[in-house]
């Protein structure tokens, strides 16, 4: 399994709408969108290694302010505490909240920045 498959797998139980990049029309709260930042891959003496980190972005969608605190704290913990796949380590770097306001609606997210370690 790939990096991605693996943290789709872990996130997948928690909400009801878990995807890889951006929703088009789901309507469904809360929901959970990541995507790559950043990747840097190591390099031995002789060639590229297989291990590389990338910089993932995990935004927590929702009404309910309680709701998306409580979720942003759970997708932490289940994804430092994961080791396993092609993940070798996860470490949180970043929490922070914010709100967008569309169409009179005030949707609740949190982004949570993680790097992940993993084997190419």
């Amino acid at each position: 399994m790939s990096m991605e498959e693996d943290l789709y797998a872990l996130l997948e139980p928690l909400a009801p709408a878990v995807i890889w990049g951006s929703f088009d029309d789901v309507t469904e709260f809360p929901r959970i969108t990541m995507q790559r930042i950043s990747t840097v891959t190591d390099y031995s003496l002789k060639a590229r290694a297989d291990l590389e980190r990338a910089r993932v972005q995990v935004t927590v969608y929702g009404h309910d302010p309680d709701e998306i605190l409580a979720l942003g704290r759970k997708i932490s913990t289940t994804l430092t505490g994961y080791r396993g796949g092609s993940v070798i380590r996860i470490k949180e770097l970043t929490r922070r909240d914010s709100h967008v306001e569309t169409g009179g609606d005030v949707i609740r997210l949190q982004m949570l920045d993680v790097q992940v370690r993993y084997r190419a």
